[in-house]
């Protein structure tokens, strides 16, 4: 087996590394205490910098860069069935940088992480990558300072890159989103210097950290779920199987006789699930967007589901820039992400779901079994149930192997948290897949990790959550 793919397996399956995790939590504790951050709700016609002057119905920077709020019109068709909606949606069309740097200390793969303020973020601080930045911030539009440690991600520093790849956003709220997700890999020799922000962990301690409610940030996740370290069959040995026996480490190591589906089935189901939607989209003024409107100083649903948009203005010393103003999405509280496992050969399986979102690239990415919020299918919404929500009601029938909180990228977004859950099935439950679901192995996930534009962030979160030990 190649080695970095060992080294980076067993740093999964560490809980303890050069510092502890009580250690940790001791140095997180400081930072929150250490900061001196305020957030307040803005009227959206008064924050400084933001409004309508570049362009009729896009409410934007003064700048023209960072990104804007628009509407956009959906006509969706699957077989036969039509939909058409509006909405605002963001509209970012920069790609932003998300990287962790990667070191062996003591024999053992760490990554380097950051205590990173976010204005919409709840608690303020979470556990951020290495860097996290948009074009424009680190190209400096806003004038601040550089992002720490940008130069050993744009090629400055020598250093071996073991992933970067475009991966989406959250296709209900960015139109056509990318974000560059980078692993870069430092010589054993390569001495940094960090500051009191900056924190060592080896990936098992990271991933073991998504136990703790909004602690973990969201581009942390999206770099971490389905990183492409599956070992296939033609090169596990043994020295693999002495990293864990677990259910989840046997399903990421299984070969294609093990498996439920082929690969080649389960790439000509997602390629005929793309070819079977048709979708057009067409960007549009926010004044025509229905079932919006502006009031109470956002751009607010007037059925009070969905999201709003609000208005923020931040101060916060630590940030490249002490204070500003902006725009967040207020997504309706109660959201549900939510993953069916099953042991299916022998295999833990996991149910997985091509699912449609109108600001997509590619209009369809793999996604959780279930992703919905449960408001906006109330009985006078008109709004079919998702499938598999029943399995959702805690019955107590089914082994929980994930259940927790963890909220949406804070720079985007405000005080928005969402129910993780991974429900396990009894191996002899039978249940009705529809032709837009699929179940697969862990090591089949992981190759399609591999392709960008494949799997979405919500997916992404939950294997991230997944332990390997």
């Amino acid at each position: 087996m190649n080695t970095l793919v060992y080294d980076l397996l067993r740093s999964s399956t560490l809980v303890d590394g050069v510092n502890s995790l009580s250690e940790f939590h001791v140095w997180f504790e400081e930072r929150l205490h250490m900061g001196n951050f305020k957030v307040e709700i803005s009227p959206l016609d008064k924050m400084k910098g933001w409004g309508f002057d570049n362009k009729p119905g896009i409410y934007g920077h003064k700048s023209g860069k960072f990104f804007n709020i628009c509407g956009l019109e959906v006509e969706y068709e699957r077989e036969g069935l039509l939909a058409k909606w509006n909405q605002p949606i963001v509209n970012q069309p920069e790609v932003g940088l998300l990287g962790l740097l990667a070191k062996k200390i003591n024999g053992v793969v760490h990554v380097l992480v950051q205590a990173k303020m976010e204005p919409g973020n709840i608690g303020f601080i979470q556990i951020s990558p290495t860097i996290q930045a948009t074009k424009s911030n680190y190209t400096r539009v806003h004038g601040g300072r550089s992002p720490k440690f940008i130069e050993y991600f744009l090629g400055n520093i020598p250093g071996t890159v073991l992933f970067d790849q475009l991966r989406s956003e959250q296709g209900s709220r960015y139109y056509r989103k990318r974000n560059r997700n980078m692993l870069v890999f430092l010589d054993d020799d390569v001495h940094i210097e960090t500051d009191e922000d900056f924190f060592w962990l080896t990936l098992g301690q990271l991933r073991e950290l998504h136990k703790f409610p909004n602690l973990v940030h969201l581009d942390c996740r999206s770099i971490i779920g389905l990183m492409p370290f599956a070992i296939s069959a033609e090169t596990y040995d043994e020295d693999c199987m002495l990293l864990s026996r677990s259910e989840n480490m046997a399903s990421l190591q299984c070969s294609e006789i093990s498996a439920l589906n082929s690969q080649r089935s389960l790439l000509s189901w997602f390629t005929r699930q793309k070819v079977d939607v048709v979708k057009n989209t067409c960007l549009m003024s926010l004044d025509l967007v229905e079932e919006w409107s502006f009031y109470d100083g956002g751009f607010k649903n007037i059925n009070e589901c969905f999201f709003d948009i609000v208005g923020v203005t931040v101060f916060s010393p630590s940030r490249e820039v002490s204070s500003w103003c902006q725009p967040l999405i207020k997504n309706a509280a109660g959201g549900t992400i939510a993953l069916l496992a099953q042991i299916h050969n022998g295999v833990l399986h996991y149910l997985i779901q091509a699912r449609f979102e109108p600001g997509l690239i590619d209009s369809i990415e793999m996604a959780p079994t279930v992703q919905y919020t449960p408001k906006n299918y109330e009985p006078n919404s008109g709004n079919q149930q998702p499938f598999f929500t029943e399995y959702l009601v805690d019955d107590h029938t089914h082994e929980i192997l994930i259940d927790t909180r963890l909220s949406d990228e804070g720079g985007r977004f405000f005080k928005s948290e969402q129910r993780h859950i991974i429900i396990k099935l009894r191996d002899d439950e039978k249940i009705e897949v529809p032709d837009n679901f699929a179940w697969m192995t862990l090591s089949q996930l992981h190759y399609f990790g591999s392709m960008e534009l494949t799997v979405n962030i919500e997916l992404r979160t939950l294997i991230f959550c997944l332990s390997l030990n």
